[in-house]
Parts: C-alpha cells; structure tokens; sequence
C-alpha cells in the first residue's frame, strides 16, 4: 500500500503544483492574490470537458491551456493592470468577485452533474509497481507536474526573460530603471498563470471529477499551499504542495477521523513559528 500511496500522492502533488506555481508567480510580480484562480481551473476542466467529447483528449491538452492564457491576457489587461494602484485588499475583492461570476456562469452552461472524461487509450491501462495494478493515467500526471517544475526552474534561471521576472519581483523600482518593462512581464506570467491552471483543469477530468464546487476546493488548497511556501516563492510553493499531497493521501487512510483538518493545523503553525513560509529565497526564486 505504501508505494501506491507515494504514487498517488505525487500525482495529486502534480496538480498542486501546477497551480500554486502560477498563483505564486502573480503575486511575486503584481503583489496580488488572485481569488478567481480556482474559476479558471473550473473552466478550464470544463472546457477540457467539451473539447474532449467533441475530438479528443490530445486535443483539449493542447488546446486548453492556449484558450486559457488568452483569459489570462484579458485578466491582464482588464483587471490587473487598471488596478494596479488600487490596495491589495481590494484587487483581491475584485478577483474574487470575478471567480464567482466565472464560476455561476459554468454552472449555468453545463448544470449542477458532475462529469468525468475517460482517459486516452494510450494512458487507460495499468502497470505492475511493487507486485500491486497501477493506473497509467496517474503517473502520466506526475510526470507532467515534475516536467513543468524542470521547464519552470530552465526558464526562470536560465533565461534573460526569467532573469527579468526574478529581478522585478524582488525590486520593481530599480528594475524599472535598469530599463526593465513590468507590464509586459506581467502579461506574461498572466498567461503562463492561466495556461498552468487550464492545464491542470484538462488533467483533472480522467483523474477525479469535474463538479461545480471544485473552484473553491482548488483556490482555498492553493491559498493554504501558497501562504505555507511563502508568498511569492516558487520553490517554497512547490515544496509545500509536495508535503500538502502527501498529507492529504496519507491522512485520509491512516487518520481518517482528522485528515480534513491536518492542512489547517499545518497551517496555523507555519504562521505561528514561521509567518513568512519556506520562502526559499523570496519572490519567483
């Protein structure tokens, strides 16, 4: 049971991470928490959803995640930039407020059913680890999360771009006057944030289920993921959705009575005894 475990909590971890990194990266640069982050994930599940049905799994992985980077150049130019001077507070307020709108408006196209697509024929089988069946789809999954957080790590250190990115997040001012252009980096890292989140959206589809509550599900673990990393830390965010994961698929076999609130408590002693999270290194580090 226990390698199965570390499988399954790996792959839930995957997800996590796909979507706390973009998360993260929003704030790093903008300072802003994005509340309708979970209400992209939604659509983008459901989208994957109806792409899926109408042509096939392939196609929604590709074609999701460009759909959703284009909301996220609207989310840019839209919100996040007309209020760039407005307080924290209230842009996160504005936000949520979007996710909710986003969130009836899916309701009302798809109902109130949750729905599940079947994973591709290529992913539907099973293996054999450590004597026990298991499902092929799941490792797809993991191998996709540690293939972004490698695509991630190249980008950020080893590019110009991503050199940018770190440098504005850790000093907008004196970036600004090396010359550096913040606006178009946070258009950027809006669409690769949006991207991250309908990909994971496709994902979810032949794993879990897609069901009308899962924007609220997803936003308050990635805030719970987010605020344990660090605000604005990359790495801090993908080592906290790791221990996340894998509290979550440990708990719920071995302490079933209170797995629903380890996160919190989790939670609760990282603002005790370390308020600024794993923070390794700060914003977009």
């Amino acid at each position: 049971m226990i390698p199965t475990l570390i499988l399954n909590a790996l792959a839930v971890s995957s997800l996590y991470i796909m979507m706390a990194s973009g998360l993260a990266l929003i704030f790093g640069l903008r300072r802003v928490m994005n509340f309708g982050h979970g209400a992209i994930y939604m659509v983008g599940a459901y989208l994957g959803y109806t792409i899926a049905s109408g042509l096939n799994f392939w196609a929604a992985l590709i074609l999701v995640p460009l759909i959703m980077s284009v909301f996220g150049v609207l989310l840019e130019l839209l919100v996040l930039r007309p209020l760039e001077k407005r307080q924290q507070i209230e842009v996160a307020l504005i936000t949520f407020g979007i996710g909710i709108v986003i969130a009836q408006i899916v309701i009302r196209i798809y109902g109130g059913t949750p729905l599940s697509v079947s994973a591709p024929p290529l992913l539907a089988s099973s293996v054999k680890i450590f004597g026990a069946d298991y499902p092929v789809y799941r490792l797809f999954i993991t191998v996709i999360g540690l293939c972004s957080v490698v695509a991630l790590a190249v980008w950020l250190n080893a590019t110009r771009t991503g050199m940018f990115v770190r440098a504005v997040s850790h000093a907008p001012n004196v970036s600004s006057m090396m010359g550096i252009n913040a606006n178009r980096l946070s258009l950027l890292i809006s669409t690769l944030s949006t991207a991250f989140a309908g990909l994971a959206g496709v994902l979810v589809g032949p794993y879990l289920s897609i069901d009308p509550g899962m924007d609220v599900a997803m936003i308050i673990t990635c805030m719970i993921v987010v605020v344990i990393g660090g605000t604005g830390s990359i790495w801090g965010a993908i080592l906290a959705a790791l221990i996340f994961g894998f509290l979550q698929t440990f708990g719920t076999v071995y302490l079933h009575e209170i797995s629903v609130l380890i996160p919190y408590l989790m939670l609760i002693g990282i603002l005790v005894w370390r308020p600024q999270g794993f923070n390794f290194g700060g914003s977009a580090e």
